[in-house]
C-alpha cells in the first residue's frame, strides 16, 4: 500500500478487461457519444431525446498534419426499438469540417419520439441508438467510417426537499454501499459475479446501488441498466489535481440511465480541501452532463443534493431547518457487524440507523454499509476481511439479511415504484443456530403470529408487532443476575421501553446478548453488555443487576411456524427449521451462478471470461447441513473447458490462499469460482492470439466450440 491507498483492499495490476481499438483516422473519440437519459416532455406521449458525439481526425505517425486536407463529416443518429427493430426516430447533425490533428469537435442533435416507455425500477426499458459517422460528405464517395451502437434508456428525474421523483413517481430510496471484492477472485470479478451481487441486492429489496468509493467495471453499469437499479457513481480521490478523474468518470458513465447522481467524494476526503475543489469538480461534471445532480457522502461545496454518512435524525433535522430547500439523502449508514456463525444481534442497529431515511424531507437510505463483506477494514487480528456485509465475502447470506427481506421487500407495497419487481414471499426465519444458542431464540416473520419449538417443545406463541423487528423466545429458565448493580450507574447501556423493574429485568433476560439491566425510575430502563469499569457510584437511585454471560442451552433443532396474515388466523403461512445435524458423510455441490434461483441465468457463455459460483455443503447421512463443519474441501475441473480461479468460505479470519485448490468449510459451507477457457463468441480472435504472445492460462482458441 502507498499513501492515498484505501483502508480497504483496492487490488493491483490489470484486473479488468482491456481492449485494443482500431479505427479510421476520422472517428468518434473514446466515450465521445452521449445519448442523454434525461428527456424533455413535449406532450403527454412525446419526449425529446438529446444526443451528441465528439469526433476527430488523427494523423498517422510521420505524416505532416499541415499537408493533409480537411474533410467534411456528418453524424447520423437513429433510435431503434430493440424488440422489433423499427426506427422510432432519426436525425443528423450539420456538416462540419475536420482538419487532421485539430481539436476534437462536438455535434449535437435532438430527436422527438412518441410512445416510448420510460426507464424505471419496475420497467427498465432499453433502446438502441445507432450512431454513424459519414466522412467526405461533400464527395460522391461519401462513406460511413465509424459506427457505434449505444444502449440507451430514457427517464425524467426531479430532486427536491421532498425527495426523488422518477418519471413523476415518488418513492423512498433503499439500497446498499459496496466494495469491489469477492472470495477467490479479489477485485478481478467476472461479470457473472457482478450479476450475482446485483441480484442479491434486489432480493433484499435494494433499489439503489452506491459505487463506493470509485467507479466500477463498465459491465456492472450495463447490468444495473438492464435490471432497473438506480446508481450513485462515486469519484475516488478529491483534490484539484483529480478533477480530470472526475471528468473521465462522468464522460464514461453518462449514457447509463441507471446513473442518477455524480458523487465527488467520501467522508474524510470531502473535508481535506478548499472550496475550489468542489467548484472545479462541479464545473467538469456539468460541462459534460448538465442534467444530473452532484452529490457527496460528506460536506463540501458545489452540490445539488446533500448526502450524509452515519448521521442521526438530529443532524438531518438541523440541516433541513437551516437549508429547507436542499434535497437530503442518507448516503451511508448501518455499519452493523456480524458473521454467519457469530450471530451478534444487529437488527436494532439496522432499524435505528436506517430511520433518518424515513424522514419526510430525506430521499431515503441508499447506502447501507455494506451488501457484501470485503477484503480489508477488519479492525482486529486475525480477521482479514470486514464484517459489515449482509452477505459474507463468499456470497452466503448472514441471518440478519432477512431483516431487509422483511422490511424492504415483504412490507413494501408491490405498487411502490422503488420496489424491485421480485415476487413477494412470506418470511419466516430463525436467526439462531442450535449449536450457538444462549438463552433465547430470535425469529423474523411476516406472519400475524409465530410459535417456536426447540427439540419439539413449544416455547410459546407470540403475536407479531407489525414493526418488522424480530420476536424473541426464552429458551432457558435460568435468568439469574448475581451481580448487584444498584446504587451505581453503568454507562454504555441502551434505552429499553420496559415500564417497571420487573419488565426491565425480563427484557434483559430475553436478549441473548444482554448481561446487565438498570432501572432509573423516571429515567426508565437501560439494558446491554456489562462493562464493570463503566459502573460508577451515583447519587441517583438506580436498581439493577448483571451477569457474566447469558446461559447456553444444548439443543438439536429449532423450528419457527408462522400463522396467518391477520390476527387469530391458524393457517400456517411459513416454517423454518435449523438443525444441528449428525456426522458428516458427504459434500453436496450446487450451482449458485448461473442459476435461475439467484436470477443469474441458466448457462455459461463460452466467451473466455464467464464464471460459475459453486457452493459446497457438508451434510450428514440425511442430507442435513451441519451447523459448523470445518472439513477441508478440494475442488478441481474433471472435464470440459474450464479452470478453477479461486476458493473461499466467508470466514473473516480465514488466511488460506484464495488461489489454492482447497479451503476449509466455514459453517459447513465453501465456495469455488470456475472460469471458462474457451471463446466461441469473441471477435478478432486472430488478433487476440497474436497479441497474447505469452499464451497465459486465459488464452482461448476458437476450436472445440459446440454446435449450439
Amino acid at each position: 500500500a502507498t499513501f492515498g491507498s484505501g483502508h480497504w483492499y483496492e487490488g493491483g495490476g490489470i484486473y479488468r478487461r482491456t481492449h485494443l481499438s482500431r479505427s479510421n483516422h476520422t472517428h468518434f473519440t473514446h466515450d465521445g457519444i452521449f445519448v442523454s437519459p434525461e428527456v424533455t416532455a413535449l406532450t403527454a406521449s412525446k419526449v425529446r431525446v438529446h444526443a451528441s458525439a465528439e469526433l476527430e481526425t488523427t494523423v498517422a505517425h510521420g505524416i505532416d498534419a499541415s499537408a493533409a486536407s480537411p474533410s467534411t463529416a456528418m453524424v447520423i443518429f437513429t433510435l431503434l426499438d430493440d424488440a422489433t427493430g423499427a426506427v422510432l426516430a432519426a436525425n443528423r447533425s450539420a456538416k462540419i469540417r475536420l482538419s487532421p490533428g485539430s481539436t476534437p469537435q462536438i455535434v449535437s442533435v435532438a430527436m422527438d419520439v412518441a410512445g416510448i416507455a420510460l426507464w424505471s425500477v419496475q420497467q427498465p426499458t432499453l433502446y438502441t441508438v445507432q450512431v454513424q459517422l459519414a466522412y467526405n460528405t461533400d464527395s460522391p464517395t461519401a462513406t460511413v467510417v465509424d459506427a457505434q451502437n449505444v444502449t440507451a434508456g430514457f427517464r425524467q428525474t426531479a430532486w427536491s426537499s421532498a425527495g426523488l421523483r422518477l418519471n413523476a413517481a415518488h418513492f423512498k430510496l433503499r439500497g446498499f454501499s459496496h466494495h469491489n471484492s469477492f472470495a477467490g477472485v479479489g477485485v478481478a470479478m467476472p461479470d457473472r459475479v457482478h450479476l450475482f451481487r446485483a441480484q442479491a441486492s434486489r432480493a433484499l429489496g435494494g433499489s439503489f446501488w452506491r459505487m463506493s468509493h470509485n467507479p466500477y467495471a463498465p459491465a456492472l453499469y450495463d447490468l444495473l441498466d438492464a435490471l432497473g437499479v438506480p446508481t450513485w457513481d462515486e469519484n475516488r480521490d478529491y483534490a484539484p489535481e483529480y478533477a480530470p478523474a472526475m471528468h473521465d468518470m462522468v464522460k464514461r458513465d453518462r449514457h447509463h440511465p441507471s446513473v442518477l447522481v455524480w458523487s465527488f467524494c467520501n467522508e474524510y476526503e470531502c473535508l481535506q480541501v478548499s472550496n475550489a475543489t468542489g467548484l472545479a469538480f462541479r464545473a467538469v461534471a456539468k460541462a459534460l452532463d448538465p442534467q444530473r445532480p452532484t452529490v457527496a457522502n460528506g460536506d463540501t461545496v458545489g452540490l445539488d443534493v446533500q448526502g450524509k454518512s452515519h448521521a442521526g435524525n438530529n443532524s438531518f433535522e438541523k440541516f433541513h431547518e437551516q437549508y429547507p430547500a436542499v434535497p437530503l439523502v442518507l448516503s451511508e449508514c448501518c455499519s452493523c457487524q456480524t458473521q454467519r456463525l457469530d450471530r451478534i444481534e444487529t437488527t436494532t442497529c439496522m432499524h435505528d440507523q436506517n430511520s433518518p431515511g424515513l424522514l419526510p424531507y430525506v430521499a431515503g437510505s441508499l447506502g447501507v454499509w455494506t451488501l457484501f463483506d470485503y477484503y480489508g477494514e477488519s479492525h482486529v487480528w486475525p480477521s482479514v476481511t470486514s464484517s459489515f456485509g449482509n452477505f459474507d465475502l463468499a456470497g452466503f447470506p448472514k441471518p440478519h439479511a432477512y431483516w431487509y427481506v422483511l422490511n424492504w421487500l415483504n412490507m413494501i407495497d408491490a405498487g411502490d415504484q422503488g420496489r424491485p419487481p421480485v415476487p413477494v414471499k412470506p418470511v419466516t426465519r430463525v436467526l439462531d443456530l442450535p449449536a450457538f444458542v444462549s438463552g433465547t431464540v430470535a425469529v423474523l416473520s411476516s406472519g400475524a403470529a409465530v410459535e417456536v419449538y426447540a427439540d419439539g417443545k413449544s416455547l410459546g406463541r407470540q403475536a407479531s408487532t407489525g414493526t418488522g423487528e424480530p420476536l424473541v423466545f426464552a429458551l432457558a429458565s435460568d435468568c439469574s443476575f448475581p451481580q448487584n448493580l444498584s446504587d451505581v450507574q453503568c454507562h454504555g447501556l441502551h434505552k429499553n421501553t420496559a415500564t417497571s423493574v420487573k419488565l426491565c429485568a425480563a427484557a434483559c433476560c430475553a436478549d441473548r446478548l444482554c448481561t446487565a439491566w438498570q432501572w432509573g425510575g423516571d429515567k426508565g430502563c437501560f439494558i446491554g453488555a456489562l462493562k464493570p469499569d463503566s459502573c460508577k457510584h451515583s447519587a441517583s437511585a438506580w436498581a439493577g443487576a448483571g451477569r457474566s454471560a447469558a446461559p447456553t442451552v444444548a439443543i438439536g433443532n429449532i423450528t419457527a411456524v408462522s400463522y396467518g396474515s391477520r390476527g387469530g388466523d391458524d393457517v400456517i403461512v411459513g416454517t423454518h427449521t435449523v438443525l444441528r445435524g449428525g456426522k458428516a458423510v458427504a459434500v453436496k455441490l450446487e450451482l449458485d451462478a448461473p442459476s435461475p434461483s439467484t436470477g443469474t441465468g441458466s448457462r455459461l457463455v463460452l466467451d473466455g471470461h464467464d464464471a460459475a459460483l459453486v457452493r459446497a455443503s457438508v451434510v450428514d447421512g440425511d442430507g442435513i447441513l451441519l451447523a459448523n463443519a470445518s472439513h477441508n474441501i478440494t475442488f478441481a475441473v474433471t472435464t470440459g473447458p474450464g479452470r478453477l480461479i479461486g476458493v473461499g468460505n466467508g470466514d473473516n479470519a480465514c488466511h488460506r490462499n484464495a488461489k489454492s485448490s482447497a479451503v476449509p468449510a466455514y459453517g459447513s459451507l465453501a465456495r469455488a469460482v470456475f472460469q471458462v477457457t474457451l471463446d466461441c463468441v469473441g471477435r478478432n480472435l486472430d488478433v487476440v492470439t497474436a497479441v497474447d504472445v505469452d499464451h497465459g492460462p486465459a488464452t482461448v482458441q476458437p476450436s472445440g466450440c459446440p454446435a449450439d
